[in-house]
């Protein structure tokens, strides 16, 4: 399966910035995030990656989710024109507990139209927890992507009170087909249940098990 090639890798907080993109070349994983948010932290992302086909990726607004739309793409123009090619951003959070679908909308919409002129591999990550019991909001969601079209939902920022379920993969699956990928993330330990959210529809999958992930895999 190659399952390096879904994950993601999401750091050590005991591992310097070199360290964690070293495991990161040992390993070969699909993609890696930048120290925060600044040229320098980028360009030397990429010359310790030099020679691999790993991304180098950004984040906005993560894990929090309280950011303005307008406050959002300010950092969408940096990133944009550093170069940076794919970047995971956390969807308003009050917006997604009060089911607000017309700011959702907005946010994710004008998100990715940007993104696609910028050819900028957008991941909008939606804390699905937040809407366990409320099945109809989490389809509206999914629906929502449909139309907007961002390269992938992400289930969960892996930093809220659950990280991702497979029942929600499943079910993002079977309403966005191959239209808009997924990125499942938070809880996925080992190459069992990496497998399993993979065989539900996942083409990514944001882990800091990663490396126990891919050792699994080996067994």
């Amino acid at each position: 399966m190659a399952v390096e090639k879904y994950i993601d890798y999401i750091d050590d907080p005991n591992d310097t910035y070199e360290e964690y993109l070293e495991k990161a070349k040992k390993y070969n994983f699909r993609c890696v995030f930048f120290d925060g948010e600044d040229l320098d932290s980028y360009q030397k992302g990429l010359e310790i990656l030099k020679g691999t086909d790993i991304v180098l990726a950004g984040a906005i607004d993560f894990p929090e989710g309280v950011m303005s739309l307008e406050e959002k793409m300010k950092d969408f123009e940096k990133m944009a024109a550093m170069g940076v090619p794919e970047i995971d951003y956390v969807l308003n959070q009050k917006a997604v507990e009060s089911r607000d679908f017309e700011t959702i909308e907005k946010e994710m919409t004008t998100i990715a139209e940007f993104c696609r002129k910028n050819k900028i591999k957008d991941k909008v990550i939606v804390e699905m927890c937040k809407l366990d019991g409320d099945e109809e909001a989490k389809r509206k969601v999914c629906e929502i992507a449909l139309k907007a079209k961002p390269v992938y939902l992400k289930t969960s920022t892996g930093r809220s009170f659950k990280g991702a379920d497979l029942n929600d993969v499943k079910l993002m699956k079977s309403i966005l087909k191959d239209a808009v990928k997924i990125k499942a993330a938070g809880g996925i330990h080992n190459y069992e249940e990496a497998k399993a959210f993979i065989d539900a529809g996942a083409s990514a999958l944001g882990a800091s098990a990663g490396i126990a992930i891919v050792e699994g895999e080996s067994k």
